[in-house]
C-alpha cells in the first residue's frame, strides 16, 4: 500500500529528529526543512519552533556567509512570525535571513523591532548578534546604543566584543583544549592568540560543513601556507618561541649588532601570514627584530593579558628590556593599521631613531568604528594624557623620530591621515601610486621597497 502523506511527513520528522538526538544537526536540518514546507498545512507550532530554534542555534557560531540554511528556511520562518507573532523567534528568524543574505540595513530594522516587542524578555544573545549587525552596517551609533543597554541590564557580562577588543583570549584561546563544542570562531582565535599547529588540530575536529566552509578554507589556507613557508622554524632558530604565550616574538639576527626593529604588524585572523611576508624581507635588513601579535583593538596600549603586564607602561619597559637584550642601543618601530599608531606612539617613549607607518591613524580617539572605539576610548578614559593626537605631539617634539608614513594614493581615509602630518620637520610622506586599498603594507613589501625604507630608519641626519 502506498504510503499516505501523512505517514511520510511522520517519517521525515522521526529521521529528523533522529539526526537531531544523535547530534548530526547538520543533517537534521534538511530532512526538518522538508517535511515543514511539504506540509506546510500540518505545520503546528512546535515543530516550527523546534526546527527554528535548531536553525539558529546551529547557525550561531558561524560567520553569516558560512551559515547552513536549508532552500526553504526562510518560508517557515515568515509562517511563524505570521502565524505566531507572540513568539521573539519569528521576528529574529527574520533578522537573521537578512544576516545570512549580508543585507544589513534590512536586518538592522528587523532587530529593532525584536526589541520594540520583546525588550522585557531579551537575551545577552540577542544584543551581541544585533552588535555585530550594528558593526557590519557600519551605524555606529547603533551599536554604542545596543552596548549600553546590554552593559546596563547585564553588567557582569562579557561580550565576544570585550574579549576582542581588550585583546582577551576566547575559550580556545586561553587553554589547549576549548570549553564546549569547537567552532570556527575558535579556530580563528587560535590564528590571533596562538600557533598555527593549534589552530589546525581544532578546525581538523569540526565537521566536514565548517572545515569547506569560506572561513574554514581561509583557515586552513593560512595553516597549510605556514606549515611550508619555513616561518616558524626560522623564528625558532632566531630564538623567538611562537608557542608560548605572551604578545612578543624576539629574533636574533646574527648580522644585526646593535639594530633593532620593533614591529606592530597587526593582521589579526590574518597575522601569520602578514608576518611571514614580513619576516621574508626583514630578516635581510642587518637588524634584530621583536615581533608584536595585535591581541585586540587597543592600538597596542593595553598591555599583555598572558604576561600579567596591564598597562602600556608595562608593555614599554618589557620592551626596553628585550631591545637591551639583543643588545641594541638604536631601535625603530614599524607599524601597519592600527599597529602604524602604535609603532609611532612607542617611537617616541623609547627614544627611537625612526618610525616607518603603514596605511596608519593620527589619531584613534577620532575613528568610531565599533570594533575599535570602545577599547582605545576605555583605555583613555582609565589613563589620561596616554592616548593622544601623534601630528601635535610630533609637531611639538624637540627631536622627533625620522618618519616615513605609507599609504594607498586613492585611500581617501589613509590619504587624509597621512597628510595630517605633511610638513613636520623629518616626516616624508610616500604615496603607493593607483592603490586604493587599505592594504599599503603589502604593495611596498612586493615591490622591494621596504629594506629601503627600513635602512632610512636608522641612517644619521643630514649635516
Amino acid at each position: 500500500m502506498a504510503a499516505i502523506p501523512q505517514d511520510e511527513r511522520a517519517r521525515l520528522l522521526a529521521r529528523a529528529r533522529q539526526a537531531h538526538d544523535g547530534g548530526d544537526h547538520a543533517a537534521a536540518l534538511p530532512l526538518w526543512d522538508e517535511a515543514l514546507h511539504r506540509w506546510p498545512e500540518h505545520a503546528g507550532r512546535d515543530e516550527t519552533l523546534a526546527f527554528a530554534r535548531l536553525l539558529l542555534a546551529f547557525n550561531t557560531p558561524r560567520r553569516p556567509e558560512d551559515a547552513l540554511v536549508p532552500p526553504h528556511a526562510a518560508g517557515a520562518l515568515a509562517r511563524l512570525h505570521a502565524r505566531w507573532p507572540e513568539e521573539p523567534l519569528g521576528w529574529i528568524g527574520l533578522a537573521k535571513l537578512a544576516e545570512w543574505r549580508l543585507v544589513w540595513p534590512e536586518a538592522m530594522g528587523h532587530w529593532q523591532a525584536v526589541f520594540e516587542r520583546f525588550d522585557a524578555v531579551a537575551e545577552p544573545g540577542w544584543y551581541e548578534q544585533a552588535m555585530t549587525v550594528a558593526w557590519l552596517a557600519h551605524a555606529g551609533p547603533v551599536f554604542k546604543a545596543l552596548r549600553a543597554s546590554l552593559r546596563q541590564r547585564w553588567p557582569d557580562h562579557e561580550t565576544w566584543w570585550d574579549q576582542r577588543a581588550y585583546g582577551r583570549r576566547g575559550s580556545a584561546g586561553g587553554s589547549p583544549t576549548p570549553a564546549g563544542p569547537p567552532s570556527l570562531r575558535d579556530v580563528e582565535n587560535l590564528l590571533r592568540f596562538s600557533t598555527p599547529s593549534e589552530a589546525k588540530r581544532v578546525l581538523e575536529t569540526l565537521p566536514a560543513l565548517d572545515r569547506e566552509s569560506a572561513t574554514g578554507r581561509a583557515c586552513a589556507h593560512i595553516i597549510r601556507t605556514l606549515e611550508h613557508s619555513g616561518l616558524l622554524e626560522d623564528l625558532e632558530a632566531g630564538g623567538a618561541e611562537p608557542a608560548r604565550p605572551g604578545t612578543t616574538l624576539v629574533w636574533r639576527n646574527p648580522a644585526g649588532g646593535d639594530r633593532a626593529l620593533i614591529v606592530f604588524s597587526g593582521g589579526a585572523r590574518g597575522y601569520w601570514l602578514l608576518l611571514d611576508e614580513l619576516h621574508r624581507v626583514l630578516r635581510g635588513c642587518g637588524v634584530h627584530l621583536i615581533y608584536l601579535r595585535g591581541l585586540g583593538a587597543s592600538f597596542y596600549m593595553a598591555g599583555d593579558p598572558d604576561l600579567g603586564i596591564a598597562d602600556y607602561a608595562g608593555l614599554l619597559d618589557l620592551l626596553r628590556a628585550q631591545a637591551a637584550g639583543l643588545g641594541a642601543t638604536h631601535l625603530a618601530c614599524l607599524g601597519n593599521s592600527a599597529g602604524g599608531y602604535a609603532a609611532l606612539r612607542y617611537a617616541l617613549d623609547l627614544g627611537a631613531e625612526g618610525a616607518l607607518a603603514f596605511s596608519m591613524l593620527t589619531n584613534p580617539q577620532t575613528r568610531h568604528d565599533p570594533q575599535f572605539a570602545p577599547a582605545i576610548n576605555a583605555i583613555a578614559q582609565r589613563n589620561p594624557g596616554l592616548v593622544f593626537d601623534l601630528a601635535q605631539a610630533y609637531a611639538a617634539a624637540a627631536r622627533p623620530p625620522r618618519t616615513i608614513l605609507c599609504f594607498g594614493e586613492g585611500h581617501e581615509t589613509d590619504r587624509r591621515e597621512a597628510a595630517r602630518m605633511r610638513g613636520i620637520p623629518g616626516v616624508r610622506l610616500v604615496a603607493a601610486e593607483g592603490l586604493a586599498d587599505h592594504g599599503a603594507i603589502r604593495w611596498f613589501l612586493r615591490r622591494g621597497e621596504v629594506p629601503g625604507l627600513v635602512a632610512s630608519l636608522f641612517e644619521a641626519p643630514p649635516a
